[in-house]
């Protein structure tokens, strides 16, 4: 049963509201081993509340946009980024990274110009195992707990306040 054949099966599920999160809680030592991988980071200063936007090789989410002019590409990748820089900039607890998995096909959203650094794998095997349509957003808190978004295309995790993270986090882990 080879996946060309079952195309649907193999390829990354893409979530709605209804089903896109999941949550749970990381070890004092995983929490430790994750501040030392994002240290290393120079984009962002690392702070209490982690936020990760990440984005699979061979994700099809953007590729609609694939075929739009570069005038249209640029002026969409800044719009993102001031976006990501607007929403984090009121929220000075936080820090925000944006990480995408090892791999060179990605949508020219997604792939030129922007703060998005190359994951080696770490982040993939603690956070991002499944790989989801349109990217996955994680909100680690300081205590461990953390809320994944799946199919986050435009990083709405973004717009989730401290009681509506805490409450998806408690209702996700009682399922």
């Amino acid at each position: 049963m080879a996946c060309s054949y079952f195309l649907m099966a193999c390829s990354p599920k893409l979530y709605n509201a209804e089903n896109q999160y999941e949550s749970g809680s990381l070890s004092e030592a995983k929490i430790d081993s994750l501040k030392s991988f994002l240290k290393e980071n120079a984009r962002a200063e690392l702070r209490d509340t982690i936020f990760i936007k990440y984005d699979f090789n061979k994700d099809v989410c953007w590729n609609d946009l694939s075929y739009q002019n570069a005038t249209f590409l640029n002026d969409s990748r800044y719009a993102y980024q001031n976006y990501v820089k607007e929403k984090s900039a009121k929220r000075p607890t936080i820090a925000v990274y944006q990480y995408r998995q090892e791999g060179s096909s990605f949508s020219p959203i997604k792939s030129k110009g922007l703060e998005i650094e190359t994951d080696s794998g770490y982040l993939k095997n603690l956070l991002f195992k499944e790989q989801t349509t349109c990217g996955t957003s994680a909100i680690i808190l300081p205590t461990g707990k953390y809320l994944l978004v799946k199919s986050d295309s435009h990083f709405a995790a973004l717009l989730l306040n401290g009681k509506e993270i805490e409450k998806l986090i408690i209702g996700n882990l009682i399922k």
